[in-house]
């Protein structure tokens, strides 16, 4: 505490072992201690049960009550009748939901909702003042967890950390830069009975502007349903009638209905509801619409097998005008995208560092997801691999670390995969002997 008490992130002294019983002998001592030490910040300690013993100036709890259906968060009033301290939810989702770079869209996208869930409805709820998410990165662990390889897969961003989804949900929550993350591929062969389903687009602009094959397919607004959130995410479920209006000449109702028809034909094929049979039956009887015709437009608007390749264009819009824009489409190319933390290395009395993200892209910039090929890594000059020289790659992405080797100069680091353009990294290493920080 000494040490760190002039640090101007620290807000708040945790005075409790992680998610331990209470022990008021103990922890009336050590907040003690941090009052006397620190008097110029509260006290909190973290604990995974209602109703404990608040000797501190904050009720800390780690919140895993979200499952996906149910609210984000428990009421504070059924986990603390304190009504004179403050109340911080210091964990959740985490395990109730570990997601992998890897795994299929649906998870992904769900891993993300709940994490936007939890967020906004701890907004809304009375008496919180502030949530955290369990947690930023993927990390080790011990063998009784992870997924039988000592991981965690707990986190927004993988191990090297690059973003899952996930991510997307608190990058876009800030103003300084625009984001637009789209959670769909667009590809229908991602998805049970080639059905989409809802597209959640994760952005700090206004509005999405959809295009499919650079034909209007729709404009959309943030959803209501994440009200908490600075930027609420855009959910979108209407691609087709947007489309059935502007080129079938359809009026707004009609076209509502015949998407419902169509999308509901890809779902369940023959076994459709009934709701879907009197819709058809509606246009049959009342629209002139015939079999051939529903077979047509299936094709044309839902399928779209053996015929133009579909692009979907993306473009956030803020104050009307377009601050970022994204492309799904099957791309032929593959190529890397790497970034690091830092190209300009200090070697001191310890060596320095800098990590490396890589990810396999097509020539949209989406992340090729199922490629899994391996990258082989080649250090030289003032800079060194730390680990394996050949690692493959998971979801699309993977990662490294350089260290400094003791000397000053010029350092490279050239990274190959099998199908792609090879590329190199120079970093710039210089020596000191005073220590740093």
């Amino acid at each position: 505490m000494l040490q760190w008490r002039n640090h101007p992130s620290i807000f708040l002294w945790g005075v409790r072992i992680n998610e331990s019983p209470d022990d008021d002998v103990f922890y009336r001592s050590t907040n003690e201690i941090a009052h006397r030490l620190d008097p110029t910040r509260p006290t909190g300690g973290v604990r995974n049960f209602a109703h404990s013993h608040l000797l501190e100036d904050v009720y800390t709890y780690n919140d895993f009550s979200h499952h996906g259906i149910n609210r984000g968060c428990a009421p504070r009033k059924t986990i603390t009748k304190a009504k004179d301290k403050g109340y911080l939810i210091s964990e959740y989702n985490g395990h109730m939901f570990p997601t992998k770079t890897c795994d299929w869209e649906g998870k992904r996208l769900e891993h993300a909702l709940r994490h936007a869930c939890v967020m906004s409805d701890a907004v809304l709820a009375p008496g919180i003042s502030g949530s955290f998410g369990w947690c930023m990165f993927d990390y080790n662990t011990h063998r009784d967890f992870g997924s039988g390889d000592r991981i965690c897969y707990h986190g927004v961003m993988d191990m090297f950390r690059n973003h899952k989804l996930a991510a997307a949900v608190y990058a876009s929550q800030q103003e300084k830069s625009p984001v637009l993350e789209v959670s769909s591929s667009m590809d229908i062969g991602e998805h049970p009975a080639g059905v989409l389903g809802t597209v959640a687009v994760f952005t700090n602009a206004d509005r999405v502007d959809v295009y499919r094959n650079d034909l209007p397919a729709g404009s959309f607004v943030p959803s209501r349903d994440y009200g908490g959130l600075s930027h609420p995410l855009v959910l979108i479920t209407d691609t087709v009638s947007g489309l059935l209006q502007r080129e079938e000449g359809m009026d707004r109702r009609t076209a509502v209905m015949v998407q419902d028809v169509l999308l509901g034909v890809a779902q369940f094929g023959s076994a459709l509801s009934l709701s879907v049979l009197l819709k058809a039956g509606y246009l049959m009887a009342c629209k002139g619409f015939t079999r051939e015709k529903g077979v047509q437009l299936y094709n044309r608007y839902v399928a779209s097998w053996g015929g133009q390749v579909v692009h979907w264009r993306f473009d956030a819009v803020k104050d009307d005008k377009v601050i970022a824009s994204t492309v799904c489409c099957p791309g032929d190319q593959l190529l890397l995208d790497v970034q690091t933390d830092t190209y300009q290395l200090v070697d001191g009395p310890s060596w320095d560092m800098a990590s490396v993200r890589i990810r396999a892209v097509n020539e949209f910039g989406a992340v090729r997801t199922w490629c899994s090929r391996s990258l082989n890594f080649y250090a030289e000059g003032a800079v060194e691999l730390i680990g394996p020289a050949s690692i493959p790659l998971t979801g699309g992405m993977a990662g490294c670390y350089l260290r400094t080797r003791g000397i000053a100069g010029e350092g490279r680091l050239t990274i190959g995969m099998d199908g792609a353009k090879p590329m190199t990294l120079t970093f710039q290493v210089t020596k000191t002997e005073e220590e740093t920080l």
